[in-house]
């Protein structure tokens, strides 16, 4: 499984309603959460051959920006 990180422009848990939908359409996903702690408000989600353009297609759908964040390392 592997984990793909996103900084966001989710602003506040009731985001969370709008995107939901949206999430559970992208093939491979299995979990997804918000970090609302990070200044980033990192969407953090887990599966198997994601596509990051595609998870980026589907916030922007609702209106919001997302933008990978690499580790490194």
């Amino acid at each position: 499984m592997e984990t793909l990180k996103f900084k966001t422009s989710l602003d506040k848990p009731s985001a969370l309603k709008e995107i939901a939908p949206l999430l559970k359409g992208v093939h491979g996903l299995k979990r997804w959460t918000v970090d609302f702690d990070s200044i980033y408000n990192l969407l953090i989600v887990e599966g198997i051959g994601l596509c990051a353009l595609e998870i980026i297609n589907s916030l922007q759908h609702a209106g919001f920006m997302a933008m990978r964040l690499y580790e490194e390392g």
